[in-house]
């Protein structure tokens, strides 16, 4: 059963047509006008209309281009209702956006044919569209398996630097603010060594956990590789940076994971880097500081943030030194 409206101002086809229509199971309802019907489309959405082109004031062209226009009403097949023969008016109702026609006064076997025909069509259409819907659900969870790490349930690495990297032309166009964290576990190797390999993946994803719970809706985290992640902090300020930074080694200090009879206390070591800086001209370089801002902060012991301003001067005088031992070396 399917819902018809029938616009025409002619009082007699209009009940000729829904008595046609009621004896086939549609529930139908008459317009006897153009704002009549386009009120009743609104109210009703039926599955087609029956429309006459030749009606006083909003006539059936203009009903027709309303209709298509809203993306709401647009793919709701019309059938024109017309007296005239000539190919002309049926050329402009179909370019208007009608799917057919049937010319007045209309044979009953054909105007059954007709209406069946085009509710089948978008019977087919709605199917197509639903199986669309489903399909496009798929491969956006596919899609999002892919960007995840297995273990984590974090973006993977693949994911993070195709994110870094936009994050990072957006800052420039925008002139934001953009800052990346790395952090590594500490001694992870001796939870793997002592305990076993199915301990570490507890501890992983334990860190995992912490670190989704830590983020603001702005922010990326992934796993970057082994026992070390990474997050995308976007429009953060270096020190904003650092105190998000050290939220997360708190939150990290604080937990106690727990594998089987075990309980365990994790610490983590995080570096921090921020563009915009004069070193820093893309994204691979702002990963490379907060990297070596990751390395002083194991360096200094661990369980600590550092962030990459801070050991700028310090990592300056280091390469000075080296330059300045290479030349004599050389010399």
């Amino acid at each position: 059963m399917a819902k018809i409206l029938v616009i025409d101002d002619s009082r007699l086809v209009a009940h000729v047509a829904k008595t046609i229509l009621q004896k086939r199971g549609h529930m139908v309802t008459l317009a006897g006008d153009g704002e009549q019907g386009i009120a009743a489309l609104a109210q009703d959405r039926p599955d087609l209309i029956l429309l006459d082109l030749i009606m006083p004031g909003l006539d059936g062209y203009a009903v027709c281009e309303r209709i298509k226009k809203n993306a709401e009403t647009a793919e709701t097949p019309i059938i024109m209702l017309t007296s005239k023969a000539e190919s002309a008016d049926k050329v402009r109702g179909l370019e208007a956006g009608a799917s057919d026609y049937v010319t007045k006064p209309f044979d009953e076997g054909e105007l059954v044919a007709r209406v069946n025909t085009h509710l089948r069509i978008r019977e087919l259409y709605e199917s197509v569209q639903e199986k669309n819907r489903e399909l496009s659900a798929l491969n956006r969870q596919l899609q999002d398996l892919a960007n995840r790490d297995g273990l984590t349930g974090l973006f993977n690495h693949r994911y993070f630097q195709e994110a870094l990297s936009k994050d990072f032309q957006r800052s420039i166009r925008y002139h934001e603010s953009l800052s990346c964290v790395l952090c590594d576990i500490d001694f992870f190797k001796k939870f793997n060594d002592t305990y076993g390999h199915p301990v570490g993946d507890v501890v992983l994803k334990s860190l995992g956990r912490i670190i989704d719970g830590s983020l603001r809706e702005t922010d990326l985290a992934a796993r970057y590789g082994g026992e070390e992640f990474a997050l995308i902090l976007y429009h953060t300020p270096g020190q904003a940076a650092a105190m998000v930074a050290e939220r997360l080694r708190q939150a990290v200090e604080t937990c106690e994971v727990v594998a089987g009879n075990l309980v365990l206390k994790v610490t983590v070591s995080v570096g921090v880097a921020t563009f915009p800086h004069p070193e820093i001209p893309n994204h691979k370089i702002l990963v490379e500081c907060a990297d070596k801002a990751l390395y002083k902060a194991k360096k200094q012991g661990r369980n600590r943030v550092v962030t990459y301003e801070s050991i700028e001067k310090e990592l300056k005088e280091e390469a000075a030194k080296a330059a300045e031992s290479a030349c004599q070396e050389a010399s």
